[in-house]
């Protein structure tokens, strides 16, 4: 019989070094779809080679788009967003990235593709992107607005709209964004919530005709991207892990190298601040349109935080690992307009609430906010079910380095979606997270 393994942690030292994390996914999904629809080769520098981008480009190769893994790069053959018919499903595995932004993209091509998921991705909305692209006269089929997604290639004359957006998504914006990419003429959205802007940066990086003015976008088409090289910097959100756990261990100095600072990615950075914690930023560059710098971290007493629904779409993937810096802070920490973390890969209110109660963390959770009463020191000990969530993965792994007991996940595969290497990169640093056979 095969042997099964998860991940464990424990008390740990003190943690020191100076490492890289792995490069940036939103970044790296968004260079393998945008170079496919420049005219001519691409070269992608440190693309992450994780589940969720992998996904994406077995995608691409089956619509006929050629990409090559050289020695140092990989290089992808633009067809001016030419496809062709795929001859089975477009499964996009976990990647809600993946999916949103290739249904826009595709929907107004000339193919007729069904794009899929895992069970966590096809129980995640669709609709949200939905509803913008029907307007612009696309033909969609879907399941109550889940996937499977399949679009036709029907010869209908596709229109721009003028969209305002409600919630903060760049996910939403991207699909309409990539699907007026083959549309004539102007399409509008309107930011009421600023999200990130990888998509804008990029296209603008390869030519397109995109304007910002305030929180109005524009993209004029047709566009003829030029191919230039694009290299990933290190993913924000997979820092995240290493920064929190470093302000929370005593006598402890990381530094992190070539990361990611796009001002829509680093909220955390502004609430930790806000908890008295020691982060600098050095050698800030702009790198094919995106700022890059290393980040020092020096171990630091937090205190609470208030935060805010306004900042969410600045910090909506780190909200799992902030709970646990609150749960080890000082004071009462409120956390407000969270709904989105519904949607997520899990519902992650619900799973980090479960999982930081079961490890005697006292906290209150509202509809769309939860309230963590920090403290020193927790018992730990639990087996933490992670719904097949990443970062609730993650985020409780890096709990039990603190805690008085250790926690064990009940699985450990899907950490790679996000961040290969999570664990070496944390022994290399002094943490104890360990292997650890389930029965």
């Amino acid at each position: 019989m095969k042997k099964s393994f998860t991940l464990k942690s424990s008390k740990s030292k003190p943690l020191n070094g100076i490492i890289s994390v792995p490069s940036d996914k939103s970044i790296s999904i968004r260079s393998l779809i945008i170079s496919s629809l420049c005219i001519g080769n691409n070269k992608i520098f440190g693309l992450l080679e994780s589940d969720d981008v992998i996904n994406t480009l077995k995608v691409l190769r089956k619509l006929s788009i050629k990409i090559e893994k050289k020695n140092s790069f990989y290089e992808i053959y633009g067809q001016g967003g030419f496809f062709s018919n795929p001859t089975t499903n477009l499964n996009f595995g976990n990647s809600g990235t993946g999916v949103r932004l290739m249904t826009g993209l595709l929907s107004t091509s000339a193919v007729t593709a069904t794009l899929t998921g895992d069970k966590s991705l096809s129980s995640r909305p669709m609709q949200r992107i939905i509803e913008p692209l029907n307007k612009m006269n696309i033909s969609l089929s879907h399941k109550n607005g889940l996937l499977p997604l399949k679009v036709s290639n029907k010869q209908t004359k596709h229109i721009p709209i003028n969209h305002t957006l409600e919630i903060g998504s760049a996910q939403v914006k991207s699909s309409i964004l990539l699907a007026a990419f083959n549309i004539k003429g102007t399409t509008k959205i309107v930011e009421k919530i600023p999200s990130r802007d990888h998509t804008e940066i990029m296209l603008k990086h390869l030519g397109a005709n995109l304007k910002k003015n305030g929180n109005v976008i524009s993209l004029t088409s047709p566009n003829f991207l030029k191919p230039k090289d694009i290299i990933i910097p290190g993913d924000f959100s997979s820092a995240a892990f290493v920064i929190i756990a470093v302000l929370l261990s005593k006598n402890s100095h990381v530094k992190i190298k070539n990361v990611g600072l796009n001002f829509f990615r680093i909220g955390l950075l502004d609430v930790l601040k806000k908890m008295n914690a020691k982060i600098f930023i050095h050698n800030t560059n702009i790198i094919n349109g995106e700022k890059v710098g290393d980040i020092e971290v020096i171990s630091s007493n937090l205190t609470s935080a208030n935060v805010r629904k306004e900042i969410s779409p600045r910090l909506i993937d780190e909200y799992p690992i902030l709970f646990v810096a609150a749960s080890y802070a000082s004071g009462v920490s409120k956390f407000y307009g969270l709904n989105e973390l519904k949607v997520k890969e899990s519902n992650r209110l619900k799973s980090m609430a479960n999982a930081l109660s079961q490890g005697g963390v006292k906290l209150k959770v509202n509809k769309d906010s939860i309230q963590i009463f920090g403290k020193e020191s927790h018992e730990g000990g639990n087996y933490v079910i992670t719904e097949s969530d990443h970062r609730v993965a993650m985020s409780m792994l890096v709990f039990g380095l603190f805690s008085q007991k250790s926690i064990i996940i009940d699985d450990m595969n899907m950490i790679k979606t996000s961040f290969p290497g999570f664990q070496p990169i944390f022994q290399k640093l002094g943490a104890q997270i360990e292997f650890f056979q389930k029965f």
